[in-house]
């Protein structure tokens, strides 16, 4: 079916009864957050949850002026009635591969109704050359935006999300890209695009034309009640900010407010809009304090109310908005600058110099940076020449979370454990899973699959065929899998991509803390289609890298790669990396095999893990093609990947009708 071009509008009544329901199922910290069920026109069969900023007090429930009654989005994506909608959606990729990976799978998501049409969507890669960073994809995007738009772009309300980056810390997001992971909700599932859409769905309204501008892997929840008096409508930067302990503070920005401003008024249920005379930028606490960013004792009562924690609050950074005036200004100094030969950052470098109180002691700082080029200082310098005395205006989302999803331990623990993350999204343990008995016969039921964790709210199934006599351990998660009979998932595990098989003499057993994801690549010398199976502990730390004299210390699955090259039958670890590395981690780590399918790609490595943990060599030697995470970078193959993730569907659709 087509996506319809009609606008649906939903009844005020079954809006009402779908709030009160849900209200009544769920008690979290967040008691205001509540999901009004609508009917999206880009998904024209199927009803989603989407988050909507909720009330406090239920006897007194009102809808906003937007709501009465709910329209939503129409094709076209411009304003429909009082719901206006981003003009243009712009995601920003490392390199032109990246692009034409996230390119791909947009138009595949266009295709098949999943998201709103009407809509531009964009990917703009960086430039070749130096890393840029953040703030450097930034600029490009305005320098692009002006050339194929001119002043059009003037009028249009784009949404900049972040998403250039190979995910070192959570690979499962490195092939197709963190703005693709899943998410456990919605059907078709969605993924992050789309729960970004859905977060942010309510800002245009709010906006006049500008640049909204968010990171790919994080997810912002709060309460915003119908009539609050908040907007990005400002000339200069206007910042979204989160009440957060000081221990958050230490690695985000923090924000300064302008003390004349009333604290002591400050509610846990209200947004407040406030002036910001400095923002720092990943401050230590003594900082934090001398510059006045901690709140007064009463304020943080407020906040600290119902938790356990006894730290200090302060306000600290998630999102920001500017004008197109501002990014203009921006664009002068792009074009001035370009080719840019360092690292800016979008948070720190353009916020800093904000605010009447800013100083420029940072510039000559490089601790968030890959490397602190000559040009780094004076760019720094010239960029706070440019933005010094804009305002800093800031919406303080007073009853608000703010989740990072970017690293292995945060992914299952936001969708294993973290039960207000869960509730406040309406998030599933399982989404569009068929749980196989041994006849075949499908089941969307966790009771039927048997050997689950007696946890099993602690689970995540997504988009996966799994077998009744499959094992799965507590805090794992299962995305994009077939997994089959006697496979045993140990606990606090990522399975993603994967085809897990049992053979008939052996159980399938993947250990406890590992992570497993299946790459399709193009081998380099035939051209053949092969599969790699990238396998670690989720403890080991991808990004660290070492002198090539020191391989040997790097650690793989609790063991110095110096025994790693060993069973690998390597007469040194040098032999495991690059002869041309410059410096040595487990990304740039010669250690996966390639394989002619996904199942045998599994259990070779399943089994290389196996020779490791009991001291053996691993069979093959030299005669074994490996590849390291760096490598499928080079040569992975996203159509085929999403080729399998098809198949899937198929295979979980035909199981469940």
């Amino acid at each position: 079916m087509k996506p319809t071009r009609s606008v649906r509008e939903v009844d005020e009544k079954k809006l009402c009864e779908k709030c009160s329901q849900h209200q009544a199922e769920t008690s979290t910290t967040l008691q205001s957050m509540c999901f009004l069920q609508v009917q999206l026109t880009w998904m024209p069969t199927k009803s989603l949850v989407l988050p909507r900023r909720g009330y406090r007090d239920w006897n007194s429930f009102e809808y906003p002026p937007l709501a009465t009654p709910r329209y939503v989005l129409c094709s076209t994506g411009k304003p429909v009635g009082s719901v206006p909608f981003w003009d243009v959606v712009v995601i920003t990729a490392l390199d032109s591969q990246q692009k034409q990976v996230y390119e791909l799978q947009i138009t595949k998501k266009l295709q098949g109704g999943e998201l709103p049409l009407g809509v531009k969507y964009l990917v703009f890669a960086d430039p070749s050359g130096a890393k840029i960073g953040c703030g450097g994809s930034t600029l490009e995007v305005l320098y692009q935006l002006r050339q194929q738009y001119g002043k059009e772009l003037d009028n249009w309300k784009v949404l900049l999300i972040h998403a250039g980056g190979y995910s070192q810390r959570l690979p499962s997001a490195s092939v197709l890209g963190k703005v693709f992971m899943a998410t456990p909700i919605g059907s078709p599932m969605w993924q992050m695009l789309e729960l970004k859409l859905a977060l942010y769905m309510d800002f245009p309204q709010r906006m006049k034309p500008g640049v909204f501008l968010c990171s790919s892997d994080t997810v912002e929840t709060f309460e915003c009640p119908p009539h609050a008096n908040w907007s990005f409508s400002q000339d200069g930067f206007t910042a979204l900010a989160h009440p957060s302990p000081v221990s958050i503070g230490t690695g985000h920005g923090v924000f300064i407010l302008d003390q004349s401003d009333k604290v002591d008024g400050v509610t846990i249920d209200s947004v407040e809009m406030r002036e910001c005379v400095q923002f720092i930028h990943k401050p230590t606490v003594e900082e934090m304090r001398a510059k006045g960013a901690i709140l007064p004792q009463e304020a943080s009562k407020l906040f600290l109310q119902h938790t356990n924690n006894t730290e200090p609050i302060v306000y600290t950074d998630s999102a920001f908005y500017f004008d197109h005036q501002t990014g203009n200004k921006l664009l002068d100094f792009y074009k001035k600058n370009k080719p840019l030969n360092c690292e800016l950052e979008a948070y720190g470098d353009f916020l800093r110099p904000l605010g009447p109180n800013a100083t420029d002691e940072y510039v000559n700082i490089a601790a968030n940076v890959c490397e602190a080029t000559a040009e780094l200082a004076p760019t720094k310098t010239k960029l706070f020449e440019l933005l010094k005395g804009l305002p800093l205006h800031v919406v303080l989302l007073n009853n608000s979370r703010f989740y990072h999803l970017g690293t292995t331990a945060e992914y299952l623990d936001h969708l294993c454990c973290n039960t207000a993350f869960q509730s406040e999204l309406g998030l599933s343990p399982k989404v569009l899973t068929a749980i196989l008995d041994k006849e075949n016969k499908a089941s969307e039921a966790l009771d039927k699959l048997s050997k689950l964790s007696q946890d099993c709210d602690e689970v995540c199934l997504m988009h996966s065929v799994v077998s009744s006599d499959a094992t799965i351990g507590r805090r794992s998660v299962v995305e994009y899998s077939d997994v089959g009979p006697n496979v045993n998932v140990g606990a606090s595990c990522i399975i993603s991509n994967c085809v897990l098989e049992a053979n008939t003499t052996a159980s399938c057993v993947v250990s406890d803390y590992s992570f497993m994801h299946t790459v399709t690549v193009v081998e380099r010398e035939t051209k053949v289609l092969r599969y790699v199976t990238i396998i670690f502990d989720i403890r080991d730390d991808m990004k660290k890298t070492v002198a090539p004299k020191d391989a040997g210390k790097l650690r793989y699955y609790g063991m110095s790669v110096d025994d790693v090259a060993k069973c690998l039958q390597k007469p040194t670890p040098q032999q495991l990396f690059p002869s041309n590395a410059q410096s040595c981690s487990i990304w740039n780590a010669k250690l996966f095999p390639l394989s002619d399918d996904m199942a045998s790609s599994a259990s070779v490595a399943m089994e290389m893990v196996r020779a490791l943990h009991a001291g053996k060599e691993f069979p093959g030697g030299d005669d074994i093609t490996r590849v390291s995470m760096a490598d499928v970078m080079k040569v992975r193959n996203t159509a085929g990947m999403l080729q399998f993730r098809d198949g899937l569907l198929e295979k979980i659709s035909a199981a469940l009708n």
